[in-house]
């Protein structure tokens, strides 16, 4: 059966950013499918990993995560790279699947989509909650804002 990604709302995501017992990485992952709009903040913990990348990285990423219970995906807006990464992902584990022994945590492994891309992230915790973010750059996000 071909499993599909879901999405995941910010506030859900966030809840696992702040607790001190979820350890990215290990209990979950964010992969940030930007490339140049990376700079300037990013979701604590998140692995970036551009969509135009992700064919070439696609093997050590799950050799990376493979017993990571949540694989989140996101991009701006989480509209094309994030979803289509995310897709790609879940492709590429079905296919590794094929061969992988019936313990394999990557049968059980989640993955989802963030609801409104790191914009969304941004806009609700960049003032609320600025541990939230890391790597910001205010004068990025100036200029962004100008440029819309």
């Amino acid at each position: 059966m071909k499993r599909s990604a879901t999405f995941i709302e910010a506030d859900e995501l966030a809840k696992l950013v702040r607790d001190p017992k979820r350890v990215s990485g290990r209990d979950y992952i964010v992969i940030d499918a930007r490339d140049t709009d990376f700079v300037g903040g990013h979701i604590p913990g998140a692995d970036n990993v551009p969509a135009h990348d992700l064919h070439w990285r696609i093997g050590g990423l799950i050799d990376k995560y493979q017993g990571t219970p949540l694989v989140v995906f996101h991009c701006a807006q989480s509209q094309v790279r994030g979803p289509k990464s995310a897709r790609r992902y879940l492709d590429a584990i079905q296919e590794r699947l094929e061969t992988a022994p019936q313990d394999s945590p990557l049968h059980s492994q989640e993955v989802k989509i963030l609801r409104g891309g790191f914009n969304t992230w941004h806009a609700r915790y960049a003032r609320s909650e600025p541990d939230l973010i890391e790597g910001f750059d205010q004068e990025l996000w100036d200029m962004h804002d100008r440029d819309m």
